[in-house]
């Protein structure tokens, strides 16, 4: 089970006081964990506590909502910016993005044949995506990761600190509410910034707006098939150039590490 990966890697809730930045551990961990809640109209996954103004009327919190956003946004019109034979970029045709920020769509391909030792299952792909340490020792992009709460077996609010990008992008930071779970053999995870009222960003590393960061994963006989949308303001523009030149190195950057963790 996901659940039992990510409880042996959380923390007693003293020590994560103690590492965490005191004030936003002590007002998260001391909130009503309630996650029966009804929710414009759907029993969300998340309090409503955790859901921005932005997001209300526009993304529901259930687990068939959001595997039914996911379904429409990969019906979308997307104009591919890059391909290769592992990994393709492309970038929501919209006249009107949300504050500028695009909606880019990554799609990977992962030969179970790049596994060496032995093709792991699709469960225990995911599990270095989710299990803090592991993240981080794939997941160059990222310095820092911590689970603060489980809400519930699917449901977590993560922060995680971006490393320095392209020499010119200062740390940023990333509070969200996230849910992972499978459905009918497919692993989904989504998660979104959760407001920053509940714990007012400091001046470093740079709070980021993180509209959405969902991946959706499957497989067959011969590839497991990543299926990512992310569409973050990170408080900076950066031209549309510079994303397709820089970001699929990220990506593959991740994903080889990823499958290097396997062939240890």
């Amino acid at each position: 089970m996901l659940t039992k990966f990510i409880n042996c890697c959380i923390q007693d809730e003293d020590e994560l006081e103690m590492d965490f930045q005191s004030k936003l551990s002590k007002e998260i961990d001391n909130m009503n964990y309630n996650n029966d809640e009804e929710v414009d109209g759907v029993l969300s996954l998340f309090p409503s506590k955790y859901i921005r103004e932005d997001e209300r009327g526009r993304i529901k919190f259930s687990k068939e909502c959001i595997i039914n956003h996911l379904t429409e946004l990969s019906q979308k019109n997307f104009i591919k910016k890059y391909e290769d034979n592992y990994i393709h970029l492309s970038i929501l045709n919209n006249n009107n993005p949300v504050n500028n920020c695009p909606l880019l769509r990554f799609e990977i391909i992962l030969k179970k044949s790049s596994f060496k030792k032995k093709v792991p299952t699709i469960e225990e792909l995911v599990s270095p995506i989710l299990i803090p340490n592991l993240r981080i020792k794939c997941d160059k992009n990222f310095k820092e990761f911590e689970i603060i709460k489980l809400i519930n077996k699917n449901t977590a609010i993560t922060r995680m600190v971006s490393a320095n990008q392209l020499t010119m992008i200062s740390e940023r930071e990333f509070l969200d509410k996230k849910t992972f779970f499978f459905d009918n053999g497919v692993f989904y995870s989504f998660n979104t910034s959760i407001p920053d009222s509940l714990y007012p960003p400091k001046k470093e590393p740079v709070r980021v707006l993180n509209y959405i960061c969902a991946m959706i994963v499957k497989e067959d006989k011969e590839n497991f098939y990543f299926d990512s949308y992310n569409q973050v303001d990170i408080k900076m523009d950066i031209p549309e150039v510079l994303i397709v030149m820089s970001f699929p190195m990220k990506m593959k950057e991740f994903f080889d590490g990823l499958i290097e963790i396997f062939n240890k």
